[in-house]
């Protein structure tokens, strides 16, 4: 019977089945039962059993829920972490977006300023200018007004820009990267117009300049949807826009103002496609200069010395390098080089100059040291003629050492390097004396930073020491330049002549080294000393033709 209740239990563990066992042999033996009996203690044992077994199974249920619940309760916390960082990032991009639209507008003001300046009148002639002298309380009109000025702010790709630059270059009154101050004396008659191109906040724009009641309006095209205009007449082409205000007569601003002529460009503008650029030959303040070719014919050719601008540069630099062609143009001696033409239809601008075979003086003078005494007077006696023709055209040159001469196939020296050089002033004057080379100034240059032809007079001796000395150093050699300004300023003889310098070169070069600009002698005084059997150079007719440009910053 036990075993038959042990079979029954089956399920249970050890020891419930174990204690079920101990009951029933301490049970006393039982003779007769009912069926009735036994079945409830077949129910009672079966119902215990699985009480037993089930509570266990209640306790991980109950686990299991704290599980749950915790694992809510953490994502629940995750989730709430999420939304503050997904406000806070949202927060983020709305105050990005707010920088980006006030650097956004910054620029636009900026940019809307620059081009103002760059128009004589100080506006820029559009639609969106007539629509805003016209606007009433209207809030559509002053919407339609916005979004016009804004259209025209837009700006064609380096391509389309390119493009551009290349078809104008077909119309001979496109002038190109020509600085506005270096136009006045073209345009003469009202009517008179051409068209350049120029920078406003650093970015390509192209303006108009014409005259009209004697006064040049500088006046810039607009652009946008792809269509370009002055005032009213809108086309995809500028030339196309030139041509239908001087066809229809058109007024190009509200002052009445009309195109009638367009000036053709000067004879010594040359395009850069009849320019072959060769090998560097050095460099200078503005630009560097190369050996090059020039078409001059279907098939003939010419060799040329060219210096282009370096990279592209900002509108005053490029003023400053145009100065120094205009300059240069109205020279005409064998003791200067002369300047060809100037290729300024597109970057980079570029002056062409005559080729000087034999280099620069100062390389000469150091590779070749056994040069005659009389070759060494020639290059004095060629620096001063050509010094001598310079000073009576009131051109002050400012930087005469040898390393700015250069040589002819048959050694004659040519006066070069005219970017500090002005015209048409007896009296320069500097506040401030920037990247000067100090061993070559004069007294007066260092005490009050004035520049005449008497302190190119003194800069002349110094070269005169570097020819004689066959610019084996520096002047002043073992001297830094505060020595030397002192030795200067000393009123003593700065320097001595070289060992072997003739008597009359000795002579010359003391006579530069005066002190007193007032009574130091000028380049004709010292032309005649040097070569007392040839006239100096010929001052001009007509000194109209040397006039000056604009006085440099810092100048009095």
């Amino acid at each position: 019977m036990a075993k038959k209740k042990r079979s029954k239990a089956k399920g249970c563990s050890q020891e419930q089945t174990k204690e079920l066992a101990t009951k029933d042999e301490e049970a006393p033996p039982v003779e007769v039962k009912t069926a009735k009996k036994k079945r409830r203690q077949k129910e009672a044992t079966t119902e215990k059993c699985a009480t037993i077994e089930k509570e266990p199974e209640k306790d991980k249920d109950k686990e299991k829920d704290k599980d749950k619940d915790k694992d809510k309760d953490k994502k629940d916390d995750k989730d709430k972490k999420d939304d503050k960082k997904d406000s806070d990032a949202k927060k983020e991009d709305k105050d990005k977006e707010k920088d980006k639209k006030k650097d956004k507008d910054d620029k636009t003001t900026k940019q809307k300023k620059s081009e103002h300046h760059e128009s004589d009148t100080h506006t820029m002639v559009s639609p969106a200018k007539t629509t805003v002298a016209a606007v009433t309380a209207k809030t559509q009109t002053t919407r339609t007004t916005i979004e016009k000025a804004d259209k025209s702010t837009e700006q064609p790709d380096e391509t389309v820009d390119a493009d551009i630059a290349r078809m104008l270059i077909c119309f001979p009154w496109y002038h190109g990267l020509m600085p506005r101050d270096e136009i006045s004396d073209l345009l003469l008659d009202d009517g008179d117009f051409l068209v350049r191109k120029t920078d406003v906040g650093g970015r390509p724009k192209y303006a108009i300049s014409v005259m009209n009641k004697g006064r040049i309006r500088h006046i810039l095209f607009n652009y946008g949807d792809k269509k370009w205009w002055l005032k009213d007449l809108k086309n995809s082409n500028i030339y196309n826009v030139v041509q239908q205000h001087i066809d229809t007569k058109t007024p190009v601003q509200a002052d009445g103002t009309v195109l009638i002529k367009g000036v053709m460009r000067p004879d010594f503008y040359i395009l850069h496609d009849h320019i072959e650029v060769g090998k560097k030959l050095g460099g200078g303040a503005f630009g560097d200069v190369h050996v090059g070719k020039m078409k001059t014919g279907e098939k003939e050719t010419i060799d040329v010395a060219v210096k282009k601008l370096k990279g592209a540069m900002n509108k005053k630099q490029r003023a400053e390098f145009m100065k120094e062609a205009k300059l240069m143009r109205r020279f005409d001696h064998p003791n200067i080089v002369r300047m060809i033409g100037v290729a300024a239809q597109e970057e980079p601008v570029m002056i062409i100059l005559e080729l000087a075979p034999g280099g620069c003086l100062k390389n000469k003078l150091k590779d070749n040291p056994d040069l005659s005494k009389e070759k060494l007077t020639d290059f004095a006696i060629g620096g001063c003629r050509g010094m001598c023709y310079l000073a009576a055209r009131k051109v002050i040159h400012r930087d005469i050492a040898a390393r700015n001469c250069l040589l002819s196939s048959k050694d004659e020296v040519k006066i070069s390097d005219f970017g500090l050089s002005v015209a048409d002033t007896n009296v320069l004057k500097l506040d401030k004396l920037k990247s000067m080379p100090i061993k070559w100034l004069a007294p007066e240059t260092l005490r009050k930073g004035e520049f005449s032809t008497k302190s190119d007079v003194w800069s002349f001796g110094v070269m005169i020491w570097e020819i004689f000395a066959h610019c084996k150093t520096d002047p002043f050699p073992n001297m830094n330049n505060t020595e030397a300004k002192a030795k200067i300023l000393s009123k003593e003889a700065p320097m001595s002549a070289p060992e072997g310098t003739p008597d009359l070169i000795k002579a010359v070069m003391l006579l530069c080294f005066t002190q007193d600009p007032e009574t130091r002698p000028d380049f004709e005084g010292l032309f005649k000393i040097l070569a007392p059997n040839e006239t100096p150079p010929m001052k001009p007719v007509d000194m109209a033709l040397f006039e000056t440009y604009s006085v440099p910053a810092g100048t009095k």
